[in-house]
């Protein structure tokens, strides 16, 4: 945990680094366009020479806008980095959507990759150095690059991002990222030296803090290797031949006699769903059979010797590339890594057979890959409660895979019998989920139209020159209570119980006391019989009608108090109970000091985008801080409009929260994205992006 000097330290630095945007660009901009006219009329190929030109002509012409958009999304970076936001600088290249790129978009991808390698390269020592001392002001013990959120990448995604908005031709912006990188790269080193001595002067000494090797920015392209972008695309559109081996292969590929009995087995699991008891017979009953030369090892190294075509050695690649990433994700639990590597022969047998594996996310292997490994992310420890019965028949059931016949059938087969089997452990918690799930969408109902109700409201100048406690009654229950009037009114009338219309006597009752006295017994009627609809406490409600009795008694303590100009979320307390709501009022302020320090005043805004464009989307896991201590749970809901969010811990227990809650939690570090994005998809996004540095 870091001390609170350093968390000055850290915010002092984020803050000087975000200032620094706007004269880094200056100098990128200077810097590019001296060199790109030089270097063009250097060249002796006319036609990039002319490209260059005309490239450097458009950026001095759109410099400004470069110049004046480049702050902000370097602000915005910073919100993803420090939201756990951990992408490659190559953005929305990914192997699922690489097939229906344009050329011009994965040719910008690669000069992408590219830039980052140069950048990376012109600040390898400043970074080292930078990468140290931000670990011990983020109370790291090890320094941990990717918790750096200034690192390289970063910068590159705001240069990518501005020069990607600008209207010019896709030829010209390759250029601008290949010249303007390498004034970042430059510059860069510039800042991160400065940054380094701004720490140090304050004292921040990396002494302590264990030293970590860099994650490279990427090797070059790999000579042994068939992968690269067009291949792979190739692979992804089908061109290859169909990957059928050829006459007398299927001879020679390692078969246990066991396969026969697969799918009869796993048809025994589906119906039983006793998968210890039917496990451990087939268990049994492989031990009993004589195992094929070799092992496992002896079959994968078969499979590799009958890709007789490209495009199964391609997928050969592809598939030991992936189970590499996957087997390597330090989210997944050994166990999960070891269940991986495991099924690795019977996914070489499949991509020999079977190449839709590659293209088709829904196909059984896939679909069984990201069920295992999703699923699993809901444990931190082996030793958790409901691992064991998640594992077991795991492991199982890869076991038995890997002697059954290739193709997409006993995929198909295992899927739907593990589903099954872990099914039953969350069946008695649907009933909960539905009534807190309908309990949440009525209050974000209600109050989407109490948020309407609260800014017309705020433009009533009755209300405006009311006391304090009289606004932030009109504009907190109050409104609900009139939603909640509208709502359940069928006549279409603006104020169905004349509750629109106690406003003014409040205000006139809170400024005018002659008056007030003659009009409180009838105010107080209306006020229980409105704020009865919405299940306000009644204790509440009479220490409101108690102010109101009593004005001239809180006007001197509300002038030291601040009014909220926002609109808060609130669910009535039946709600709450029904969802296990966390009001925001329930959380501590100061959230910052469980984790890192949080950059909520140097970025205004930034965490709604960081939330609503990376990750936070059903099926994400986090680390969360809540009741004192950390927790995996998974957001398994959000409401229409997004106002509301459902997590559900791996124990089957609910939690929901406002918008605003979980925004505040993101920023301040008590809210740690795990999983936005599957492991699988990652795993081949990673393929993609060797593919792309294949291609440099």
């Amino acid at each position: 945990m870091p001390q609170p000097t350093h968390q000055a330290l850290y915010r002092a630095c984020m803050k000087e680094a975000a200032a620094q945007g706007r004269s880094l660009m200056q100098r990128m901009l200077r810097r590019a366009a001296f060199e790109m006219p030089r270097i063009a009329e250097a060249s002796r190929d006319v036609v990039e020479r002319n490209l260059l030109a005309e490239a450097a002509r458009l950026l001095v012409h759109h410099q400004g806008l470069l110049f004046e958009a480049f702050p902000q999304a370097l602000l915005q970076e910073f919100a993803h980095a420090l939201a756990g936001d951990h992408r490659k600088a190559g953005g929305g290249v990914s192997f699922d959507t690489l097939e229906m790129m344009a050329d011009d978009q994965v040719q910008e991808s690669v000069e992408v990759v590219r830039t980052q390698q140069v950048v990376q390269a012109a600040v390898a020592r400043q970074l080292d150095e930078l990468n140290a001392l931000m670990c011990v002001v983020q109370g790291h013990g090890t320094v941990q690059p990717h918790r750096n959120p200034l690192r390289p990448e970063v910068y590159v995604r705001a240069l990518r991002s501005v020069t990607r908005q600008s209207p010019v031709p896709p030829s010209a912006r390759r250029r601008w990222m290949l010249h303007l990188g390498e004034a970042l790269g430059v510059e860069l080193a510039g800042c991160y030296s400065e940054l380094c001595a701004l720490l140090r002067t304050q004292g921040v000494m990396p002494g302590n803090v264990a030293a970590a090797p860099s994650a490279a920015a990427g090797a070059g392209a790999d000579p042994n290797t068939l992968l690269n972008v067009r291949e792979l695309r190739r692979l992804l559109a089908g061109e290859f031949d169909p990957a059928t081996p050829p006459p007398g292969a299927a001879a020679h590929i390692p078969q246990a006699d066991f396969n026969l009995t697969m799918p009869a087995a796993f048809e025994a699991l589906q119906e039983m769903r006793q998968v210890d008891q039917v496990m451990q017979r087939l268990r049994q009953r492989q031990a009993a059979q004589p195992q094929a030369d070799g092992g496992v090892a002896s079959l994968r190294e078969g499979l590799r010797n009958e890709a007789r075509t490209a495009g199964q050695q391609l997928g050969f690649e592809v598939v030991t590339l992936m189970v590499d990433n996957i087997a390597a994700d330090a989210r997944l639990l050994p166990p999960v890594q070891a269940a991986v590597r495991k099924l690795e022969p019977a996914l070489l047998r499949l991509a020999l057979v079977d190449p839709r594996f590659f293209s088709d996310k829904n196909h059984p292997a896939r679909r069984l890959l990201q069920e295992m490994t999703q699923r699993s992310l809901a444990w931190t420890s082996v030793d958790a409660p409901g691992f064991r019965e998640f594992v077991e028949p795991l492991l199982e059931a890869v076991g038995a895979l890997l002697d059954a016949r290739a193709g997409a059938e006993p995929f198909e087969i295992a899927l739907n019998s593990l589903n099954e089997v872990w099914g039953d452990s969350k069946g008695s918690d649907s009933g909960h989920r539905e009534r807190a799930v309908r309990a949440l969408l009525r209050a974000e109902q209600r109050n989407l139209v109490a948020e309407r109700i609260v800014q017309q409201m705020r433009q009533r100048t009755d209300v405006a020159h009311a006391p304090l406690f009289v606004r932030q009654f009109v504009t907190g229950p109050w409104a609900q209570v009139i939603a909640q009037a509208r709502l359940g009114d069928a006549s279409g009338e603006q104020d169905p119980e004349g509750y629109v219309a106690l406003v003014g006597d409040l205000a006139l009752a809170a400024t005018n006391r002659t008056r007030a006295a003659r009009m409180l017994p009838a105010i107080a009627a209306k006020v229980r019989q409105g704020l009865t609809t919405i299940g306000f406490p009644a204790a509440q409600a009479e220490q409101f009608l108690a102010q109101l009795a009593d004005v001239p008694g809180l006007q001197e303590a509300e002038a030291a108090q601040r009014e909220e100009t926002g609109v808060e979320t609130w669910l009535a307390p039946a709600e709450a109970q029904q969802s296990n709501f966390l009001a925001l009022q329930s959380v501590p302020q100061a959230l910052g000091a469980v984790t890192q320090p949080g950059f909520i005043d140097t970025a205004p805004g930034a965490a709604e985008t960081a939330l609503t464009e990376h990750g936070l989307l059903p099926g994400a896991w986090v680390d969360m801080f809540i009741g004192g201590a950390w927790g995996r749970w998974q957001l398994t809901w959000t409401s229409p409009h997004n106002t509301l969010f459902m997590f559900t811990h791996s124990s089957g227990r609910s939690q929901s929260m406002a918008r605003r809650l979980v925004q505040k939690m993101l920023i301040a570090g008590a809210l740690k994205l795990v999983s936005a994005q599957g492991v699988v998809d990652g795993a081949l996004d990673a393929v993609a992006d060797k593919a792309l540095r294949n291609s440099l």
